[in-house]
């Protein structure tokens, strides 16, 4: 798998992928997203140097996002969506470590996870990546990796 930085043209896959039923059932925000609030929230995080954001590839096929949101220099909140065509080929787990280790290149601070409690996959990705429970509030469960 290679990684690379996401780019404006990414932006119609990352809208599709984020508005796909999966992904809004795990998602925090349980509506859709129109996309022209998508285009903002798109270049705004593009030009934002506190977030990175990298894109996975196999074979040109774009397999996945994952966005690290640094927060005030000392922690980044990691999150993580799939192609919904790229699903259940166990990929997320190689696409989040080998995103984990561009990003510590770049900045070596502590990662976090927000999780739904019932995303058990994706916890599973979280903890195989050497993140660890923290603590549930609501109907989220949060990781850490130091």
């Amino acid at each position: 798998m290679i990684i690379k930085k996401v780019k404006k043209q990414d932006s119609q896959d990352v809208f599709k992928w984020r508005n796909d039923k999966v992904s809004i059932y795990f998602s925090k925000k349980k509506k859709r997203l129109s996309l022209i609030n998508h285009n903002k929230w798109f270049n705004k995080n593009l030009d934002n140097p506190k977030i990175k954001f990298f894109m996975g590839f196999i074979k040109k096929k774009k397999v996945g996002i994952v966005r690290f949101d640094i927060k005030k220099n000392r922690y980044a909140k990691v999150s993580i969506n799939l192609n919904p065509k790229m699903r259940n080929r166990h990929l997320s787990k190689v696409l989040l470590g080998i995103a984990i280790k561009k990003f510590i290149k770049f900045k070596k601070i502590k990662l976090f996870a927000e999780i739904k409690k019932n995303n058990f996959r994706s916890i599973s990705c979280f903890i195989k990546n050497s993140f660890y429970y923290f603590k549930t509030k609501d109907k989220f469960n949060y990781y850490i990796r130091n």
